[in-house]
């Protein structure tokens, strides 16, 4: 996936990850669930000198921790049962990117191994004597802000001013919602090709659920919303009714929320009153007038 959107939010953003693509410094992103840190991190990779080294992406959540020391660092053989002589991703990585996600998901142990390959640039497989020298960037990210994590003992103190050389801060898509025009066009042409469809857009209907509607599963949920549309639609323009229905509900307006209202206590008065108008508007206390035109509004 591209890093998708012409905001203010995403053009500065855009701008500060390409005078940073070229140092070999830790960055450090921040950015809610959905937000696409992994894409901006492919973004820095492509526009980076290291752009024909390895992208090495690692969910620290992703695997159980016990695991994990051994992914990253390698093993030796006889280091335990059935163990091998195999590289860790840091070696995998060597010379270029390793990612580190959801870093505040690893074991506060493990980040001292991290911040010592930070420090001097090597690494010690699990069994092993010797140490490897790695020339690998690092870049990490949490879902939770970095602070909080530091206070609440998920992100160890040095290890997060190590890694906060360069900090990026990922919007949520409620906060950069004139990305969503162009993120749609993007995802329509890519399920187009995944699916052979030809869908051709999204209506101006469509397009005003979407920037009302606040979208707490980020991109991700626009991308899922426009997988799951696309799915069922062959051609033509995305419309209202191709829509998932919680994002109608979500966005009806207090104006339509009064004539619902109104309705329902229209028609709930006429039937305490047998039907009969007069009597239903001094129950409404409203003129009679008034009351049978709003019968004739809403049909009732």
């Amino acid at each position: 996936m591209e890093f998708v959107g012409k905001s203010k939010e995403t053009i500065k953003i855009k701008e500060y990850a390409e005078k940073i693509a070229n140092s070999d410094s830790p960055i450090l992103i921040y950015g809610e669930t959905g937000t696409g840190k992994e894409v901006l991190v492919d973004y820095i990779h492509k526009v980076g000198n290291r752009r024909n080294r390895p992208l090495v992406v690692q969910n620290c959540a992703a695997v159980p921790a016990n695991l994990l020391e051994s992914i990253l660092f390698g093993t030796t053989k006889g280091a335990f049962t059935e163990a091998t002589d195999k590289k860790g991703l840091f070696e995998v990585a060597d010379d270029g990117i390793i990612y580190l996600d959801e870093l505040n998901s690893m074991p506060i142990e493990l980040q001292g191994k991290i911040l010592r390959v930070l420090e001097d640039g090597m690494v010690r497989r699990i069994g092993g004597l010797t140490e490897i020298k790695v020339d690998v960037r690092v870049i990490a990210s949490v879902n939770t802000e970095p602070f909080e994590c530091v206070n609440k003992g998920f992100l160890r103190r040095d290890l997060f001013y190590r890694l906060n050389v360069f900090y990026l801060k990922l919007p949520e898509l409620k906060d950069r919602k004139e990305d969503i025009k162009e993120l749609c066009e993007y995802f329509i042409k890519y399920y187009n090709e995944k699916f052979k469809k030809h869908v051709k857009g999204i209506s101006n209907e469509v397009v005003e659920i979407f920037y009302r509607y606040d979208w707490p599963g980020n991109i991700r949920e626009l991308k899922n919303v426009l997988e799951s549309v696309m799915n069922f639609k062959d051609g033509g323009v995305i419309t209202i009714e191709d829509v998932p229905e919680h994002l109608i509900v979500n966005e009806k307006g207090l104006a339509e929320m009064i004539e619902e209202f109104e309705k329902s206590k229209i028609a709930e008065a006429l039937s305490l009153n047998d039907y009969n108008i007069s009597n239903a508007a001094k129950y409404l206390k409203i003129p009679r007038q008034t009351l049978q035109y709003k019968i004739k509004k809403y049909g009732l």
